[in-house]
């Protein structure tokens, strides 16, 4: 027996290996040849890492490692699910290996589609018709429409050097990409729309269960309720910026039977900003009481954000919070810059009481301002003015047992943060349904000003002695819708 231990030469620089070859020689007799001739020793040392079998991973782990990459690129990047550039060029990658890896790989590039130019739009729109079986019948590949999952569209202003595009490309997303499960248009007139386009719309995404539109105008409020009543599966609804052009809404539409479309049974989560709240908070609970009597009712609405909220929505948006219940968890709440002043006529309108099964309360747009000096001229020192009083109000209202709280703080100065109830907050947390609480995030949106984080963590220290208590001192990244 020999055992000749080799490295086998290459041009490529690289990691010195050794290849262990274990021969056996023997000649007629049975016996082996203590030294072979030098042929076969040249024989035996050819022996490199290229005859060895290379290890490979069963099918399975492949695509279950890809599948992985895939769930890691969100359909819709945003703040909330942020993603490594390099994933979705992996996917890229494995897309080009073989036919098996493509399907795959093909859920994580193509499950979000954005469209927002009339150049780069129109050219999916012919990506989209080269896979279609009608116009090339030998293509084995299928069509990649039936991966998307989000699709989002952006109407141009119509610039001659950017036409608008969404009434050509329309019935095209329509018939090309039938499992569209998330749906979002951006700076879209309703009307301005072709027959065809708005019915292809509305027969082919109605099933989906998402849908967000982003400076969206329709005619009448009437064709809104229409519109969104079309999309009877919808669970997630959220208006940023909807208006219609004709304001007057007649008191007979909600105290009559007329017709219109009913609000979505099965809402879990709403979501509006920019938006006549009181019109569309009414058509909500109307079609909620109605679906009670009929004995239909869905799970009820568990998340809801409203921004930019005003003392003159107060009333519907209060109401609205009693009507959903027991079935809300979260909420979501910005309220305008006027609440610093006002802000009790608002909370005052506000029961979360009714909420019994509150879990999550974030709040946007605390503005606070510097007090006013002292004046050195009085005999007798008045008491400052304690600032955000609705704030302690509005929290000592929770009656369920809360799990996450934050809110955010525009502070003038460090004298407009020492001028916060947070005697009042203090006696709120130290009750017993605060006992349970997980986090309680304040974040400062004023990094000019040294020390402001200090002050939170000294007035809430009853907060921060359990732990709960985290201050971030920067730019707010939460977002309400």
């Amino acid at each position: 027996m020999t055992i000749a231990l080799t490295q086998p030469q290459s041009t490529h620089v690289r990691r010195p290996s050794f290849t262990l070859c274990t021969i056996a020689l023997d000649d007629g007799c049975g016996t082996p040849h203590a030294d072979p001739p030098r042929s076969e020793t040249s024989a035996i040392t050819a022996v490199t890492d290229k005859s060895r079998p290379i290890p490979s991973l069963p099918a399975e782990i492949h695509l279950e490692i890809i599948d992985i990459i895939a769930h890691r690129v969100p359909r819709s990047p945003c703040r909330d699910e942020p993603y490594d550039p390099a994933d979705l060029d992996t996917l890229c990658a494995c897309a080009l290996v073989c036919k098996l890896w493509l399907s795959t790989a093909r859920f994580g590039i193509w499950k979000g589609v954005r469209l927002s130019g009339r150049k780069k739009s129109m050219a999916f729109i012919r990506l989209l018709q080269v896979y279609a079986r009608d116009s090339f019948p030998t293509l084995t590949i299928p069509s990649l429409g039936r991966y998307v999952a989000h699709l989002s569209v952006r109407e141009t202003r119509g610039n001659a050097w950017d036409p608008k595009w969404l009434d050509d490309a329309l019935p095209h997303l329509a018939t090309y990409l039938p499992h569209v499960q998330s749906l979002e248009m951006e700076r879209v007139t309703w009307e301005y729309l072709s027959s065809r386009s708005r019915t292809t719309c509305l027969q082919a995404f109605k099933h989906a269960k998402s849908l967000a539109l982003r400076g969206f105008l329709f005619r009448t409020i009437r064709d809104m309720y229409n519109f969104l009543g079309e999309f009877t599966e919808v669970e997630v609804l959220t208006l940023d910026g909807v208006h219609w052009t004709k304001k007057n809404t007649p008191t007979w539409l909600f105290n009559s039977a007329v017709d219109i479309n009913m609000p979505p049974m099965g809402l879990r989560e709403v979501g509006f900003r920019d938006v006549p709240m009181e019109p569309v908070l009414e058509w909500i609970m109307a079609g909620s009481e109605y679906q009670r009597r009929v004995g239909n009712s869905g799970p009820g609405i568990e998340i809801i954000r409203m921004g930019g909220v005003g003392v003159s929505e107060a009333r519907v948006i209060g109401k609205f919070l009693r009507g959903v219940g027991d079935s809300l968890r979260k909420v979501y709440i910005g309220f305008e810059t006027d609440f610093v002043g006002r802000g009790d006529a608002l909370v005052k309108e506000i029961e979360l009481a009714a909420n019994p099964n509150l879990e999550e309360f974030h709040i946007f747009g605390l503005v606070v301002p510097s007090p006013p000096p002292a004046d050195p001229f009085e005999q007798e020192l008045r008491p400052p003015q304690r600032a955000l009083q609705a704030l302690t109000f509005l929290l000592s209202q929770i009656r369920s047992r809360m799990r996450v709280l934050s809110f955010a703080l525009y502070p003038a100065d460090l004298r407009a943060m020492s001028a916060i109830d947070f005697e009042g907050l203090t006696r709120v947390f130290e009750k017993g349904v605060w006992s349970y609480v997980d986090e309680v995030r304040v974040v400062i949106s004023n990094k000019g000003e040294y020390g402001l984080g200090k002050v939170v963590k000294e007035r809430l220290k009853v907060l921060h002695e359990r732990g709960v208590l985290k201050v971030t001192v920067g730019f707010d990244e939460r977002e309400v819708l």
